[in-house]
């Protein structure tokens, strides 16, 4: 697929000097931005349990979480049950349009509405297969069988829990405690806000999902996302040779972080000044999202990864990739299954899930006190801070 089919990202000018400086720094022997010397990580903050609950308390339920991109549930009336952290999750879009996230748990005895956890589907309506206690797509009580049983129901007061959400640029966010009143996505993604809104990312389409359980802690999944030191080892047989050893430019924008990687075509890219650069050719760019985000934009598609904790050895991975539009033909669309197939299955799963997974393995024997974290895994050290500054007693 060419460049103008997969269509271009636009330059800011906070990308641009990221550009510029890896451009500046590519034979040089380090980065500005590089620890002046190795730290540690305790192997606790992978391990503890009181550590992984206070991090669900503090981080998941109180931060804004993507759930996903708005045209997943493209139709109205379309229903997406999700069970997050053991909340029951369901996120419908109304015969309006309107997306709203709400628990997935009856107002009556509690029980679960929706069990096809994962799939969209088309509904009217949300019933109770329990006592059939009937919901709209807006959470309102709607009808109750046997209502002479309970002369003093309000139905106003019994509608499914609302979440407080919000729809920007295309994704979903939602705070998934009932008892907070409001969500303000843009001052919550600081400087990265501007960047998805000049990415269109709304505009794109969704494509393909997959979920899997992994038998690793959450942040040893996301480690495996922020630092290059892997790319051409790891990924030696799948997309290292597409890349620069150890070469890459960010910056933190509050608790989130955006960064370019060099690619085998920066080399060349370096004839122009930084601001000429394609971001989707001349480099590979990502976006960490705080706390449980990565968005990678590859050259003719965008990746959006979601780690959610199931257990302090234990998570939840969400691949979804997203496409500039629809494919155009069925060439494209054979381009774009064989992208998903590498990236997610070969790449993704067997390879940097692969990996976590014997990393939370080894946890066990007890053979590591802590991590030692290179001068060029900053960005380990950087996340690792924001956590425990967020999850200190």
């Amino acid at each position: 697929m060419s460049v103008t089919e997969a269509g271009t990202l636009p330059m800011t000018e906070r990308l641009a000097a990221l550009c510029q400086r890896l451009s500046d720094e590519f034979e040089q022997p380090e980065s500005v931005e590089w620890q002046t010397t190795e730290t540690e990580i305790p192997a606790a903050a992978y391990t503890d349990p009181a550590i992984f609950d206070r991090e669900v308390e503090r981080l998941f339920r109180r931060m804004p979480l993507c759930l996903g991109h708005e045209d997943q549930l493209r139709e109205p009336g379309s229903v997406l049950a999700r069970e997050l952290m053991g909340i029951p999750l369901l996120v419908t879009r109304d015969r309006e349009g309107e997306i709203r996230v709400m628990l997935n748990v009856c107002r009556h005895r509690g029980a679960k509405i929706v069990g096809d956890d994962g799939k969209v589907c088309s509904k009217s309506r949300l019933t109770c297969p329990y006592h059939a206690w009937t919901y709209g797509l807006d959470g309102g009580l709607r009808a109750v069988p046997g209502a002479a049983g309970f002369p003093s129901l309000d139905k106003e007061d019994r509608g499914l829990r609302i979440l407080p959400s919000e729809v920007r640029d295309g994704l979903i966010w939602a705070i998934v405690d009932p008892a907070q009143q409001d969500v303000d996505v843009a001052q919550f993604l600081d400087g990265i806000a501007e960047d998805l809104s000049a990415m269109r990312l709304g505009a794109q389409r969704f494509y393909r999902q997959q979920v899997r359980h992994a038998k690793a802690n959450w942040k040893i999944i996301m480690n495996a996302f922020q630092e290059v030191y892997h790319l051409k080892r790891l990924h030696a047989k799948t997309i290292g040779p597409f890349f620069v050893d150890t070469r890459s430019a960010g910056e933190a924008v509050g608790p989130h972080v955006r960064f370019v990687v060099a690619r085998d075509t920066t080399a060349a890219a370096r004839t122009r000044p930084g601001k000429e650069w394609d971001l989707r050719q001349d480099v590979t760019l990502s976006h960490v999202v705080f706390p449980n985000n990565i968005i990678i934009w590859h050259p003719d598609y965008t990746s959006i990864l979601s780690i959610f904790p199931v257990a302090a050895d234990e998570s939840l991975f969400i691949h979804t990739m997203c496409t500039p539009h629809e494919p155009q033909d069925e060439r494209q669309s054979r381009h774009w299954e064989r992208s998903f197939d590498m990236i997610d299955g070969g790449v993704f799963y067997e390879e940097d899930l692969f990996i976590s997974e014997r990393v939370q393995a080894g946890l066990k024997s007890g053979a590591n006190d802590s991590f030692l974290i290179g001068r060029f895994e900053h960005q380990l050290r950087w996340f690792q801070d924001h956590i425990d500054a967020i999850i200190a007693d």
